[in-house]
């Protein structure tokens, strides 16, 4: 896989996933931005070894992507048409009885699985239609095809990212663009670790 000249928007920068997608990327040819909301120094090391291995530009955009208006800051300083490759990777998993689920975690789940990787797409997608090329891959789950028990907001939103890539997909088929979904089942990451690193009840 070769794409030297292109960029590579990755979400979820900080985390296991996340990092590992874009030094997959950046070894491949691409300028990688990253975008997360841990702070700067604590990526700083991760930013130095895709940049020594790989030889290609990282920048990183500390951003809470459930805010909308911290999505947009992070355009302002970032022109939409230098994004060639879209990949949201960033997620989080909320373990509660349906029952017991509060209407702040329903929002935040559903903000950062599915209403920022549409707030990307809009941003991004336009200009990537014009130049005739573009990828957008979104980071679904096993989980936004078929259920289980006491995570509903997680599974309500990984659903919705998988139509939500269908749409797309249909929208730019003759466009040049591609959007797809991955839909893995359980990854084996440091989880604990990232959980109290982002500070909520799950990531990756």
């Amino acid at each position: 896989m070769e794409l030297q000249g292109r960029t590579a928007l990755v979400t979820g920068f900080a985390g296991a996933i996340g990092s590992v997608i874009a030094t997959s990327l950046a070894n491949a040819g691409c300028d990688v931005i990253g975008v997360d909301k841990v702070k700067h120094d604590i990526v700083r090391m991760s930013i130095d070894e895709i940049k020594a291995e790989s030889k290609r530009n990282v920048k990183y955009f500390q951003c809470d992507l459930i805010n909308k208006e911290d999505i947009h800051k992070v355009f302002q300083d970032l022109k939409s048409g230098d994004v060639d490759i879209l990949v949201n990777a960033a997620g989080r998993l909320s373990i509660n009885k349906i029952e017991d689920l509060s209407d702040d975690v329903w929002d935040e789940d559903i903000g950062l699985n599915l209403t920022a990787p549409f707030v990307l797409i809009k941003l991004v997608i336009g200009l990537m239609k014009d130049k005739g090329w573009g990828r957008i891959i979104n980071i679904s789950s096993i989980l936004g095809i078929k259920a289980t028990g006491s995570i509903s907001s997680y599974i309500a939103s990984k659903t919705g990212l998988i139509g939500l890539t269908r749409a797309v997909a249909v929208e730019c088929a003759d466009k040049g663009v591609t959007c797809n979904a991955i839909c893995p089942t359980v990854v084996d990451t440091p989880y604990s670790y990232w959980k109290e690193l982002r500070g909520n009840k799950g990531g990756d």
